[in-house]
Formats: C-alpha cells, sequence, structure tokens
C-alpha cells in the first residue's frame, strides 16, 4: 500500500435504501446490473463480504442459501463466470463479525461504481436482502484525523460495554454520544453485540443496525450496517451480574462469538468523543415491545509514558 495514503475503515451497504428492489426478491427472481454508486471524498479497497434478509417470526433467515449472485470490478469486470451459491462463497454469509475475505483486495476508484446481479433460486421470496462491502477508504495522509500511539505508551486490553436503554421496536436514536475516559487513550479494534435476556424467547432484537461516526460525525459507513454483520455475537450463558441487569464479561465467548474485526482500528484519545447511531426496526419479529440493547467495544487502553 502507498505510504502516503491514509486508510480509513469503512462499510458500503447495498440494501433496499439503495436498491428498491431488494425489498423483496421473488421466488425465482433474477435481478441484474444492481449498482451502488461509491462516495467521491475517496477511493475504497474492498476487502471483505457479508449478506443478510430480514428475519422471520421464527428469528431465521431462510431464503439466504437459495441465494445466487456475481459482483465485479470497476470497470464492470466480473469475479465469475457464472452465479455462485452464497452458501458456498461464504460461511454463515459473512454474519456475526466474519466477512467473507477478498484476497487481493479489489480497489474502486473514488465516485466508481459497484454493480452486482443476484438470482433468488428459492421457493419463496427474499425479504430485505442487504449486502455489506467491507474495507477502507483511501485519502492523503492529514486529510482525515487520524490520532497516532505515543512515542512510548503502556497497554492495557480493555472493553467499554455500552448500554441502550428502551429501544422501540421501530425507532431511530441517532447521534449516540460515546466518550472516552480521561484516564488513557482507547484503540478499538473489534465489537461485539447480544439481544437481551428475556423470559417470551431467547431472542427479541432481530432488527438492529448501527452507524458509527467519529468526533466529526463522519460516518464509517454509507448507511446503518446491520448488526448481526458488523458485531460479533454474544449469547447470554455469558453473563454475570455487573449492577445492570442483564449484563456481560468482556469477551463474550470463544469460536464464532468472538468479536467482529475493525481495521483499520480506531484510536481515540482520552476524553474524546465517538458518535453512533441506532435504528430498531422488528415490527413482528421478537417481543413487539421496547427492549434494551447492548454493544461492547473491545479493544486496548493507551496510556502514555
Amino acid at each position: 500500500m502507498t505510504p502516503t495514503l491514509q486508510q480509513r475503515h469503512f462499510d458500503y451497504v447495498l440494501g433496499p435504501n439503495q436498491d428498491s428492489r431488494l425489498a423483496s426478491v421473488a421466488a425465482g427472481q433474477t435481478i441484474t446490473g444492481i449498482a451502488l454508486q461509491l462516495d467521491a471524498d475517496a477511493p475504497f479497497v474492498l476487502r471483505s463480504r457479508a449478506m443478510r434478509q430480514s428475519y422471520s417470526a421464527a428469528l431465521t433467515q431462510n431464503g439466504l442459501q437459495f441465494l445466487r449472485t456475481r459482483w465485479a470490478g470497476p470497470t464492470v469486470d466480473y469475479r465469475s463466470q457464472d452465479f455462485l451459491l452464497a452458501s458456498l462463497e461464504m460461511a454463515n454469509f459473512g454474519q456475526v463479525g466474519n466477512p467473507k475475505p477478498i484476497s487481493p483486495e479489489v480497489t474502486y476508484p473514488a465516485n466508481g461504481i459497484l454493480t452486482v446481479d443476484i438470482q433468488n433460486t428459492g421457493a419463496s421470496a427474499i425479504t430485505n436482502l442487504t449486502m455489506v462491502w467491507r474495507g477502507v477508504k483511501l485519502f492523503p495522509a492529514g486529510v482525515v484525523p487520524a490520532y497516532e500511539y505515543p512515542a512510548r505508551f503502556a497497554g492495557l486490553s480493555f472493553c467499554y460495554p455500552i448500554s441502550i436503554a428502551a429501544l422501540g421496536v421501530s425507532e431511530i436514536r441517532n447521534n449516540q454520544l460515546f466518550t472516552v475516559k480521561q484516564d488513557a487513550d482507547f484503540v478499538i479494534r473489534g465489537a461485539q453485540a447480544t439481544a437481551p435476556r428475556q423470559s417470551e424467547g431467547p431472542r427479541s432484537l432481530g432488527e438492529l443496525f448501527f452507524r458509527l461516526l467519529d468526533h466529526n460525525k463522519k460516518p464509517y459507513s454509507n448507511d446503518y450496517v446491520p448488526f448481526d454483520i458488523f458485531f460479533g455475537a454474544g449469547s447470554w450463558p455469558a453473563t454475570i451480574p455487573m449492577g445492570v441487569t442483564p449484563s456481560f464479561r468482556s469477551p463474550f465467548g470463544t469460536g464464532p462469538f468472538q468479536p467482529g474485526l475493525v481495521y483499520p482500528e480506531i484510536y481515540i484519545p482520552a476524553n474524546h468523543q465517538f458518535w453512533y447511531d441506532v435504528k430498531r426496526s422488528d415490527g413482528a419479529v421478537g417481543t413487539n415491545q421496547n427492549e434494551d440493547a447492548y454493544i461492547n467495544l473491545i479493544g486496548q487502553k493507551v496510556f502514555p509514558r
């Protein structure tokens, strides 16, 4: 990578908000030429992919196993000669913080076009199909803020749990403020999320979406990113009481429940602020009532020496 360019984490979301045809992909339907125009501020380097659909009332995503896709590079140079089953391309469709790596990486120019074709070979519609293209934007050094480690420092593994109280069934809660404690800088390297513990069932926050923003409110994605793609999953058997009911230990667990990684890491100085937007649109999924949501930012404290 050219050393004069600065990498900044970014997710491009391609879903119903970007192309209304993805709201319901009918059984047997083929949609070609789905195009997402990328931002004009910087080139984008694609390094991984993931996808999901809305959960059913039974909290499943039945339908993705019948989805076939083919996608193209910046000159509409398709990366397969035919459609490929998504289930063969990526484990868990790139969810639970494990997007499918793209190697070698693919660089799209600023204001470029990302193209994908899809086929639903199943017997029922795929609802709210959403594809996420993960990677980095490339900026000339100094164009966007980039805090650096001090020349000498001590590090301590650390997690910041964030509680989002009483999130409505169909609620958007933007401009939520997260402030790093004044004792040390913090580096975000991963994140986890879990549904609230409740008696009605094992999960009630199926349609939960996040958008991260820096202290200048410059976003790290073009739209809200589904929580089950951005975050690694946590499960309630890992919980312990910590003065908040429910609460969780850090990290949640092992194996596929490791955190979704944030690359490049996001460095936040002590006493500095960070923003996030959250949206819930569960509808008939889950308990149909206000629920508490929990996320966990995982990384390292940095103490100047």
